[in-house]
């Protein structure tokens, strides 16, 4: 069955952290992990971020288990990195992620996601559920960070 609906999907993270310590969490998968708070992932595949390596997620909704499977296409040190899906789950039928990361002072980095996705059912249905996940990375990133404080 083919795609019915495409679009592109971006969030914006402010970070209170300098870009090569935030590039540096970003660089393993097991991070993307801790800071997912719904759908509870582990991680199957490759554990550091480098180009060609792959993304294997199995997501727990509690009532069901998915699994995600992609890879890293590119990664431009302190830039960005992106990931495309290779076998994914319902909705979707393709996905591809740029996680970008931009200096704003010595202290701060903001982090761009987009998300370019087609699926099988409304745009909005996954923008509002994308919305969602990213907002609370946001919250989980915000307690990683202050408990580094602590």
């Amino acid at each position: 069955m083919r795609s019915l609906f495409q679009d592109t999907f971006y969030y914006k993270t402010d970070i209170d952290r300098p870009l090569s310590e935030v590039w540096s969490f970003f660089q393993t998968n097991d991070n993307l992990a801790a800071i997912t708070g719904f759908p509870k992932i582990r991680i199957l595949g490759d554990k550091d971020v480098t180009e060609g390596a792959t993304v294997h997620l199995e997501m727990n909704f509690y009532l069901m288990k998915l699994e995600w499977k992609g890879e890293i296409t590119k990664v431009v040190p302190e830039a960005f990195f992106m990931d495309e899906g290779t076998n994914l789950p319902f909705p979707f039928t393709a996905w591809r992620h740029v996680h970008a990361f931009k200096e704003i002072d010595e202290q701060t980095t903001r982090m761009i996601d987009r998300v370019e996705f087609a699926a099988k059912v409304p745009s909005p249905l996954i923008r509002l559920m994308l919305k969602g996940m990213f907002k609370d990375r946001e919250r989980q990133l915000e307690k990683h960070f202050l408990k580094q404080d602590g």
